[in-house]
């Protein structure tokens, strides 16, 4: 519902299109205030005409006044008509005579004063020649105020809202509308009332439209409007049950609501026990359920910009403070927590470890107790027994089973007890080996915790920076971009605008799956575009937990033109090299290369998980460094064997041009600038070896017509000499025809009769269209 505007001291002419469109909505302002008086309370009350007209607008105020006149001047209980309109020239004068003072005559406070106040003196002018009561005086100003409140709260919420409802206006707007409903209620066919169906259609259309709240609103403000017209009050409760329902279930689609709807009103009309009451009970609804069903999608749309809900669409600097302060503190404390498990795992290390001197000790005490040669062997020939002992346990080590056997001649013939003292070594020696493969393994563990909390306070930490970083949130922006996509049947949870230091703008946006939504991203992108002032790329669209999130973000002035192209050594099915590639939502296009140990499955596996994991992580807003340290400490604890992969990244700045190289483990990678190559190695080591590693990083300004190459093992066998020759000579191509080649090239020259798997990843700079 729009306002007319009125500029001082100017001329607005308006368009055939503008009048036409101001004379429905006046004409239906007044027909809502026509059967706002038809709504009947206790059989013999009708306020709700005057509530209507102390909460219109002053643009709609006269269209009110005429439709809510005609309605009281022809009453459709008693012959009250005259008392509703002596309330309805009192209220009307006051906003007239207080017409210069705006916002009084708008402020709710106001609004629910002259209309209880009016009803109230009216009634009580009028008490005994319309044998009314007391009882019925106070409960008319009661609802009349109530009424006023709504209706004042409604009409600013249709009027203004863009982008959605409140919970309290859309609160106020469903109270109207059934109001407005309840007027209809006597409209009937054979007991079939039009006011009903229409009730069950308005909670079926605001569950699908605005969701559990809404339905849960429509259906309780249906129910109490039946419980006042007289209808049983199990089927108001049926009704109230119904709406919630309704809501929690739209997800699933039109026919679980209706089942639902259906379901609930025929156990509340069977609740009656009569046979009637069920009949017309269970026909109102299949009517309602079947004009639902029918509705178009573009009149669902227009239905959906009422009953959308108000996105959450800003993050005063105050929470943003907040959150970045909390976050730094669960990094800092989770650093500590790392620190300690290191402390307490070296403490432990030394109280814990097993010692040799034991195991001698275990062997003295168990194979030679109670023997004559004990002195003679333990204390004056003790270097000559341990030495035997130690031959012993590299028997033991060996796999023998008679360890004895291989100690020298002068032990074996001055032993009393040489089988023994082989049995007790090889029990002992093994329950030490046990144990000190059990320490490592635990210290291992302990190791991957403290490098997984870690990596974890890094990442904490790298979330807070990101939000300190913002420098602003541009709240008017998320707005219209959220009224933009009402327009098309995207009604938004939550919506953010954020400007970064450099001025780039990036919406993100969240909004519940329906079974009907339907996303075009042209769309969006442009409706956006338009509303916020700037130019988009295409939005990012991901699904998690039933709930869409998109991400634009403001055009770059470079696009990346990508190739890739992978051989399997000795013509296999799996590929141990593996990559990614994508937009972060933060203006830069990223590759990961990951080249597996080996070649085959597992170091498809390797290579795999390597690219996978950083891929998710740096996604997720993760620095490279904490999502380094995350990946290898996952590595480190995958098995049991030796498992590592290298990690080669490129991140191209596609405001800039600037592009940053991180490499661990990896291959050289060549890049091409203003038609001349270099090259950038790595010393670095491969993730999964070692707990502390690092990336080796490189920073490179490019422009457009630059060209970067990341490169596998296997494509750099025969050296980079030929490969800066062929990417120098390359010209007017695609990404995807010189990754080609150059994976062809690096078969054909591979000199060592080894097969080792190829991938070529190029991204050549292009301005952006």
């Amino acid at each position: 519902m729009k306002e007319i505007i009125k500029i001082p001291n100017q001329t607005v002419k308006l368009s055939t299109k503008d009048i036409a469109f101001a004379a429905v909505l006046h004409t239906f302002v007044g027909l809502c205030g026509f059967f706002a008086t038809r709504a009947v309370v206790m059989d013999r009350l009708i306020p709700f005409g005057i509530s209507l007209l102390a909460g219109a607008s002053l643009t709609y105020t006269p269209a009110a006044a005429i439709g809510i006149f005609l309605g009281y001047i022809f009453p459709v209980v008693g012959n009250s008509g005259f008392k509703y309109a002596a309330c309805l020239f009192a209220v009307l004068a006051i906003k007239l005579l207080l017409s210069n003072y705006k916002k009084l005559i708008q402020s709710d406070g106001f609004i629910t004063l002259i209309s209880g106040l009016a009803s109230l003196m009216t009634s009580a002018a009028t008490f005994r020649g319309l044998g009314g009561n007391s009882f019925d005086i106070i409960t008319e100003m009661l609802l009349t105020a109530a009424g006023a409140y709504f209706f004042g709260r409604g009409f600013k919420a249709l009027t203004k809202s863009q982008s959605g409802l409140t919970a309290h206006e859309l609160v106020s707007v469903l109270i109207v509308i059934n109001i407005i409903i309840m007027g209809l209620f006597d409209i009937a066919f054979m007991g079939v009332s039009l006011g009903r169906i229409l009730s069950i259609l308005l909670i079926l259309c605001a569950s699908k439209y605005g969701g559990v709240i809404s339905g849960a609103v429509s259906g309780i403000t249906s129910a109490f409007t039946f419980t006042l017209n007289g209808i049983n009050g199990n089927i108001g409760v049926a009704v109230a049950l119904a709406g919630l329902m309704s809501g929690v279930f739209a997800s699933l689609g039109k026919y679980a609501q209706i089942f639902i709807v259906l379901g609930l009103s025929f156990i509340g009309a069977a609740s009656t026990g009569e046979g009637t009451i069920i009949a017309i009970t269970v026909i109102e609804a299949v009517c309602g359920c079947l004009i639902f069903l029918f509705i178009p999608r573009n009149f669902g749309i227009m239905l959906g910009k009422i009953f959308s809900a108000y996105p959450k669409v800003y993050m005063p600097s105050s929470a943003k403070k907040t959150l970045t302060l909390k976050l730094n503190l669960a990094s800092n404390a989770l650093k500590d927590v790392s620190e300690t498990v290191d402390k307490v795992s070296l403490e432990l290390s030394k109280i814990n470890a097993p010692s040799f001197s034991t195991v001698i000790n275990s062997i003295e005490q168990d194979a030679c107790a109670a023997c004559k040669l004990r002195l003679h062997c333990w204390e004056k020939k003790r270097d000559d027994t341990i030495n035997a002992i130690l031959e012993m346990t590299k028997a033991v080590k060996k796999g023998e089973l008679n360890p004895e056997a291989h100690t020298t001649e002068e032990f074996k013939g001055r032993c009393l007890r040489h089988s023994r003292m082989g049995n007790a070594v090889f029990k002992h020696y093994t329950d030490y080996a046990s144990r000190i493969a059990a320490e490592n393994r635990i210290d291992e563990v302990r190791s991957v915790v403290s490098d997984q909390f870690d990596g974890i306070s890094s990442m904490l930490s790298d979330l807070a920076d990101d939000f300190d970083m913002q420098e602003r949130f541009d709240n008017s922006a998320a707005e219209n971009a959220a009224a933009a996509l009402k327009n098309i049947g995207l009604h938004l949870d939550e919506c953010c605008s954020k400007i970064d230091k450099f001025g780039r703008m990036t919406v993100e946006m969240k909004l519940k799956k329906n079974a009907d939504t339907v996303i075009n991203r042209a769309q969006v992108m442009r409706l956006c575009s338009i509303a916020c002032e700037r130019d988009f790329d295409p939005p990012t669209v991901s699904e998690v937990g039933g709930e869409i999130y998109m991400v634009l973000n403001e055009r770059a002035d470079i696009f990346v033109d990508f190739g890739a192209e992978q051989y399997c050594a000795n013509g296999g099915s799996l590929c141990g090299d593996a990559y990614k590639y994508f937009n972060d939502g933060k203006g830069h296009f990223i590759m990961i290369l990951s080249d597996g140990m080996g070649t085959g499955g597992r170091a498809a596996v390797d290579g795999a998980m390597a690219s996978g994991l950083m891929a998710r992580l740096i996604k997720a807003g993760f620095g490279y460094n904490c999502s380094l340290k995350i990946l290898n400490s996952s590595m480190l604890f995958k098995s049991t064997d030796e498992s590592l992969a290298t990690i080669d990244i490129a991140s191209i700045d596609l405001y800039t041009g600037m592009t940053e190289l991180y490499k661990a483990g990896a291959a050289p990678s060549i890049l091409r600038r203003s038609g001349r190559t270099g090259k950038a190695e790595s010393t670095s080591l491969p993730a999964g070896i070692l707990r502390d590693i690092a990336f080796d990083t490189a920073l490179i300004k490019c422009k457009v017509g630059d060209i970067v190459v990341l490169l596998s093992d296997g494509a750099v066998s025969e050296g980079c000499d030929w490969l800066r020759q062929e990417i120098e000579a390359f010209r007017d191509g695609k990404a995807q025809d010189l990754a080609e080649h150059l994976c062809m090239c690096a078969r054909r020259r591979r000199s060592d009769k080894h097969e080792d798997d190829i991938t070529v990843l190029c991204a050549i700079l292009n301005k952006a269209v």
